[in-house]
């Protein structure tokens, strides 16, 4: 079982955007709204919102995504990392998380915000293991946000 097809490594969104790294940055929301229509075009099923802060943030998040077990919370990082991990991707190429506004949850919470990031970078490592595709899309208009290491790249924003 493979994640990607060698046909869908040539000039394919999301291979582009997993190669370096699951969570992708995008100062430009235009640019941002591109890459989330190319995904939908793909077959991915997209989950957004606009800001926010803490588990409410990820609590609408997540209410988005189809999961595989109904009884999953968001009480704090390590309950989102078992939720992730529950994604259902049957009907779907892969699911896009899209937190536009992200330097609000960041203003608020540098720390933990990085932490989130992190962790969807990890959840979506172990769903390429298995051949599922897992990635984040955020949109900070705030050039001064820098998450640095996440899953093991250098967070860089386009």
């Amino acid at each position: 079982m493979v994640s990607f097809s060698p046909a869908e490594t040539e000039r394919q969104w999301d291979y582009e955007l997993l190669q370096d790294g699951a969570v992708s940055g995008f100062h430009d929301e235009k640019q941002l709204d591109h890459v989330v229509s190319e995904l939908v075009s793909l077959g991915y099923g997209v989950a957004q919102t606009r800001g926010g802060n803490g588990t409410s943030l990820l609590g609408q998040l997540l209410s988005q995504v189809t999961m595989r077990y109904c009884g999953w919370s968001v009480q704090n990082l390590d309950a989102f990392c078992d939720a992730l991990r529950y994604i259902d991707f049957t009907g779907v190429t892969g699911w896009a998380l899209v937190i536009r506004q992200f330097d609000e949850p960041f203003g608020a919470d540098p720390q933990w915000t990085v932490a989130m990031a992190d962790t969807i970078a990890q959840v979506s490592y172990e769903h390429l293991l298995m051949g599922n595709r897992l990635l984040a899309l955020l949109h900070s208009q705030d050039e001064n946000v820098t998450l640095g290491r996440l899953g093991g790249h250098e967070h860089s924003w386009r």
